[in-house]
């Protein structure tokens, strides 16, 4: 399976957002099949579990956007401990709520942070 980029992801969660049917058709010990229903059309795609369930908090629309937000304001920290394995990284927003990701998405949420600061100027 090829590992699907943050920018697909963020597609998917979307889609996820506004589908009106979801179906987990197939699973095996790391991979699941998702369909996704909406207005007659069926997307399907083949996710890991991880993925899964972070479209399924709905961290590639609703949380990167509280941490964008956050952080281009200068108010989130972030702790990288490598030794977790799919969540290394924990990001503290100004609220003190906290997320979890890794590391190919937080530098994911940096360039968005880098490009709305430099719009900003």
């Amino acid at each position: 399976m090829n590992k699907l980029s943050i920018e697909e992801l963020v597609e998917i969660n979307d889609f996820y957002n506004s589908s009106t049917r979801v179906v987990i058709t197939y699973a095996t010990s790391n991979l699941v099949l998702l369909e996704l229903y909406e207005d007659g059309v069926i997307e399907e795609f083949l996710l890991s579990k991880r993925d899964l369930i972070m479209v399924l908090r709905n961290f590639y629309v609703e949380d990167i956007c509280d941490i964008v937000v956050s952080g281009v304001n200068g108010h989130f920290q972030v702790k990288v401990d490598k030794s977790i394995e799919h969540y290394p990284v924990q990001i503290t927003i100004e609220d003190g709520h906290k997320y979890y990701c890794n590391l190919e998405e937080l530098n994911y949420i940096n360039k968005i942070i880098n490009n709305q600061k430099e719009k900003l100027k």
